[in-house]
């Protein structure tokens, strides 16, 4: 059986809504989606998964009737899917109520319940969110019931506020497949078997690296997956270290020759690092204006002459508090209070 596992999906978000590039942003959630359902048609996938968060809030019925006109191009796939945190259940939810194509399975239930697939001798495990938080671990110790079926779960979680998940947790399970969502980042928990898909793409700046979705076929009640990234938009950690000799225009010149390399759809979180110099700090905000930069943190300090600063404020509270601070154990704790009392004390 062939299957694709797909989660936070994230339809309607918007990201990025700060950047000029927010209105090419904003369709990657739905493009990406109708890829993944055109390759589910393309190769003929028997079982598509949906692990939670296919809405980025509560949908619309105009949402849902177009996530459902999707599932109607693959009429021979199976679709099951469960709501996650962000598109949690309500009583007024429209979810609720919305009459899905016969193909699509909706695991709505707050507590974990089970659909049987006859056509493809499995059973589908799972539950739906109906609050915004759950910290009860809910899967640990879950099992399957007994009989000749392909069981797989669905599973949402991950985080101490929502239902934490660990592989070890399905070390003795009759499962042949947990598939997760929740943590944007895509990680095999458990090689072949549980299964973290990661975001289908980005939704902010925070999630680094390759997104996209798992596939996978299992075959003899042995399972095998494999990664297929989506290249609408990746967010790629750009590290530099910079010195006090380093100039503005240097910098800028150096991250455009980086930028410029690179493939059209990534953009850039930046992070500065080591010493600048203190009567000419590095400007920030041209950097950010940059084309393709999404955001930087400046963790720079300034180069500052501890010794003489000793000597120029002798017994003042500037002078003491560098003694101070070098006359204790050295450690990160230590060296950044040094150099964030200085630049305070300075600063007065």
């Amino acid at each position: 059986m062939k299957f694709i596992h797909i989660a936070d999906i994230h339809l309607g978000a918007r990201p990025d809504r700060d950047r000029e590039w927010a209105k090419e942003r904003e369709p990657h959630s739905w493009q990406a989606f109708k890829e993944v359902i055109d390759k589910v048609k393309e190769e003929q996938v028997q079982l598509l998964l949906i692990a939670g968060d296919l809405f980025h809030g509560q949908p619309l019925v105009k949402e849902l009737k177009e996530v459902n006109y999707q599932f109607s191009r693959i009429p021979k796939t199976q679709v099951a899917l469960i709501a996650g945190n962000h598109d949690h259940l309500t009583l007024s939810s429209c979810y609720c109520t919305f009459r899905w194509e016969e193909n699509v399975h909706f695991l709505k239930s707050e507590e974990i319940d089970y659909i049987e697939l006859e056509g493809l001798g499995t059973r589908i495990y799972g539950m739906s969110y109906w609050h915004k938080e759950i910290s009860e671990p809910r899967y640990k110790g879950v099992q399957a019931k007994e009989g000749n079926y392909i069981n797989i779960l669905l599973a949402h979680g991950g985080d101490e506020k929502h239902i934490p998940i660990k592989g070890s947790d399905f070390a003795d399970s009759k499962f042949a497949y947990v598939a997760c969502g929740h943590i944007h980042k895509p990680i095999q928990l458990v090689q072949d078997k549980v299964v973290m898909a990661g975001a289908l793409q980005p939704i902010d700046c925070n999630d680094l690296g390759e997104h996209g979705y798992f596939q996978g076929e299992i075959k003899n009640h042995a399972c095998h997956v494999k990664f297929v990234p989506l290249h609408y938009c990746e967010y790629v950690p750009l590290n530099l270290k910079v010195s006090p000799e380093i100039t503005q225009g240097a910098l800028e010149e150096f991250l455009e020759s980086r930028i410029r390399i690179a493939p059209a759809y990534k953009k850039f979180k930046v992070t500065l690092n080591g010493f600048c110099d203190k009567e000419a700090p590095i400007d920030t905000e041209k950097i950010k204006s940059m084309d393709r930069v999404v955001k930087v943190i400046d963790q720079c300090r300034a180069d500052y002459d501890f010794e003489e600063l000793k000597r120029q404020y002798g017994q003042q509270i500037l002078g003491r508090y560098i003694r101070a601070l070098e006359e204790m154990p050295q450690n990160k704790i230590t060296e950044k209070a040094l150099y964030y009392g200085v630049e305070a004390l300075m600063a007065e």
